[in-house]
């Protein structure tokens, strides 16, 4: 049987600063710099976002 590749862990964000380039996401406590091209382009400051395993998504509440 061949182990599950895939991330199991639901990685959740907040939205903390909208640059050309990048976002800047507190993710577990830690700001981290993530390509403005693995973002969804509707983010906004303050945003909840989650891994879609291709690009962070705004959570919808």
């Amino acid at each position: 049987m061949e182990p599950d590749k895939h991330c199991k862990i639901e990685r959740i964000g907040i939205v903390m600063r909208i640059e050309e380039q990048q976002v800047v996401l507190e993710v577990e406590g830690k700001l981290v710099n993530v390509p403005r091209a693995k973002t969804s382009d509707s983010l906004e400051v303050n945003d909840s976002v989650r891994w879609s395993r291709t690009i962070w998504i705004k959570i919808m509440e």
